[in-house]
């Protein structure tokens, strides 16, 4: 696996191999945040800080910076939401970036009136853009949809992603166990909702039955083997559902495909094991 010191010098000596990338973010009234910056010099970040001091609206604000090339858009008003109790919390938010896109250095903004507005008006850069919040780590059983699946499902009914051999070498080492398949499959009950399966030594598991440091991993692995290079990939609290050497084995795996697919990745912690990666 790459180390954290090969990924800066790559970066430093040609950082124009990342064609897409957000050099920095200003935040302005929201969730007291006063016009700070967060000056982002390298391609794997991890924002620290205690609860409520904000890592998580850095995040958010990441996401809005472009128009989403493999999905929905991601938009402060969603992001930020406007409730009974909050609603003259924005009164006049911006969210200042500066980004690269290719050769090109670009300054764009949200600002906050009666509604969200972005600046420029027209050709808002598009990139793939992921957002992973704390949900992915709830138990697939718990999560709309799938305990219907559970009691229900009689028969596979299509065959979905199935992990190639890079993937569940990875996946592999950041759980520290010997996978030999993992795949994704739709039932009889609802094509829509896909389990995940794993198999090792004492045979395939699904992920009702799988620990939940496998079963939320499983899904991020999923989505890691199908990104886009250039994508921006933000985890918030990427420690969750991880023991300790999981953690900087899962950051080491992120550091070494941020240097394959030229990916910029921001992470938020509360984690002394993923800082000493």
């Amino acid at each position: 696996m790459e180390k954290m010191g090969d990924v800066f010098r790559l970066f430093d000596h040609g950082d124009g191999e990342w064609q897409q990338f957000i050099d920095s973010i200003k935040i302005t009234n929201i969730h007291g945040w006063t016009g700070q910056e967060m000056v982002f010099r390298f391609p794997v970040v991890a924002v620290v800080g205690e609860n409520g001091m904000g890592k998580s609206t850095f995040l958010k604000a990441a996401a809005c910076a472009y128009r989403n090339k493999n999905g929905k858009d991601f938009y402060p008003s969603k992001m930020f939401i406007s409730t009974h109790w909050d609603k003259d919390a924005l009164t006049g938010a911006t969210i200042e970036y500066k980004v690269r896109v290719g050769n090109e250095r670009r300054n764009l903004k949200w600002k906050k009136t009666s509604d969200w507005g972005f600046t420029p008006k027209k050709k808002k850069p598009e990139r793939n853009v992921y957002f992973l919040d704390i949900s992915r780590t709830l138990p697939l059983d718990a999560t709309a949809g799938y305990a219907k699946i559970a009691m229900l499902a009689n028969a596979e009914t299509g065959s979905g992603q199935v992990l190639n051999e890079e993937s569940i070498k990875g996946l592999s080492f950041v759980l520290g166990q010997a996978y030999t398949k993992a795949r994704f499959t739709s039932t009889d009950v609802d094509s829509k909702h896909e389990v995940g399966l794993l198999t090792k030594k004492c045979g395939e598991i699904s992920q009702f039955h799988q620990g939940a440091g496998e079963d939320s991993i499983l899904d991020v692995f999923g989505l890691l083997q199908d990104m886009p290079s250039y994508s921006l990939l933000i985890i918030d609290e990427v420690e969750n559902s991880l023991h300790p050497r999981a953690q900087r084995r899962f950051v080491r795996h992120l550091i070494s495909l941020a240097k394959k697919k030229k990916l910029q990745i921001i992470l938020s912690t509360h984690s002394p094991f993923v800082l000493d990666e």
